[in-house]
């Protein structure tokens, strides 16, 4: 495996070897100063370092997503719109991933209710897997 080191001397290329070297790392902000070194290397279209601090903030692992933006902000300032930018994306898919996963909770607890009534009336297995579409053993479960 090639160190950062050398990682770093291969200009156009080595933004996307160092991230995909780091990318499965422990804690991202571990590898900002080089990260930062090649950014503000001036090897990379604008295209090219968006597509990358995409793939890093929805890929990567960090313990605070905050602080790793945030620390990249203060050490390459001139690419804070496109970091703010990309983190404003990736919050409003979050925000109606969120509503998605709501609204099908909301669904699964309304075909457990019914499934509950249906029980309480001795309505048949059968029937109740068919209206709810769930599992004979969810309905089974709600027996107890």
């Amino acid at each position: 495996m090639l160190s950062d080191e050398e990682i770093l001397t291969h200009k156009s290329i080595a933004l996307m070897e160092l991230v995909q070297k780091h990318i499965r790392c422990r804690d991202m902000l571990d590898w900002i100063p080089h990260l930062v070194e090649l950014l503000n290397a001036g090897y990379n279209t604008a295209e090219q370092r968006n597509v990358v601090l995409s793939y890093i903030l929805l890929n990567g692992h960090t313990l605070n997503l905050s602080q790793f933006v945030h620390q990249l902000i203060e050490q390459s300032p001139e690419h804070e719109t496109m970091l703010m930018t990309i983190a404003e994306e990736l919050e409003q898919k979050g925000r109606e991933q969120g509503i998605r996963q709501g609204i099908e909770q909301g669904r699964e607890e309304g075909k457990l209710e019914t499934a509950r009534e249906l029980l309480r009336y001795g309505v048949s297995l059968d029937i109740i897997v068919t209206s709810t579409g769930l599992s004979r053993d969810k309905i089974e479960a709600l027996k107890h």
